[in-house]
């Protein structure tokens, strides 16, 4: 899990409590939006922003069929299913599922123009949390220039 986005920690452990625990499937997001937030001091705009792309990590695993592959691979082992989970999440483009979702739901709902003031809002409170000294900040800035990059490739 080290070095990617919070959102691809935070969708492989709710869809690892969806698979494990699947009668108390509706509060999972949450619960692992919080095990991923605690004790890391990850600013509310970026923790809201980075469960939205985990939501969109999860959605995306059931639409594809991919979660069905996965719970036959790891064959009832808990380890060999956080195994899999992460292994598709790390080859899996967050960029490529966000534009994919982005797209899905702008036909649906006529389209959404894209706010650069909250974006940039948020950006500058990760770059003010770096400048004090927090490590989570810089590697969430870290992750949103290699999302950036890769989008622009």
């Amino acid at each position: 899990m080290h070095g990617r986005s919070f959102a691809k920690d935070i969708a492989e452990l709710s869809l690892f409590l969806d698979l494990t625990e699947p009668s108390a499937a509706s509060g999972h997001l949450e619960a692992a939006t919080a095990e991923v937030a605690h004790d890391r001091r990850i600013p509310a705009t970026t923790l809201k922003r980075c469960a939205s792309e985990a939501r969109a990590l999860i959605e995306h695993a059931y639409e594809s069929g991919v979660i069905g592959q996965i719970q036959a691979r790891a064959e009832g082992s808990e380890w060999s299913l956080r195994s899999e989970l992460s292994a598709w999440l790390d080859e899996t483009s967050l960029t490529a599922v966000l534009k994919q979702r982005a797209l899905r739901l702008n036909r649906s709902r006529g389209g959404r123009p894209p706010s650069q003031t909250r974006t940039l809002r948020a950006v500058e409170e990760l770059v003010a949390f770096a400048r004090a000294g927090r490590p989570d900040a810089m590697d969430e800035l870290r992750s949103i220039r290699a999302l950036v990059v890769a989008s622009e490739a």
